[in-house]
């Protein structure tokens, strides 16, 4: 039986929302282990002169905790 794990992170882009979800699972996967999947939470966005300067998504990241067994 698998313990899974939650971590809600935001990833940024300046080309989509779609990209700022995958620079959050690149960047979260650099230091965690066993991710097995990822929700989308929102998608929000900075804007500057009228226009999108940054893309957000927000995602909540599983992955599984290992066991001392």
């Amino acid at each position: 039986m698998d313990t899974i794990k939650i971590l809600e992170i935001i990833g940024t882009s300046e080309k989509n929302w779609e990209d700022a979800a995958n620079n959050a699972v690149k960047e979260t996967s650099e230091t965690v282990n066993d991710i097995t999947g990822l929700e989308v939470v929102s998608q929000t966005a900075k804007v500057k002169s009228g226009k999108i300067s940054e893309y957000r998504t927000t995602v909540k990241i599983a992955f599984k905790v290992k066991s001392k067994r």
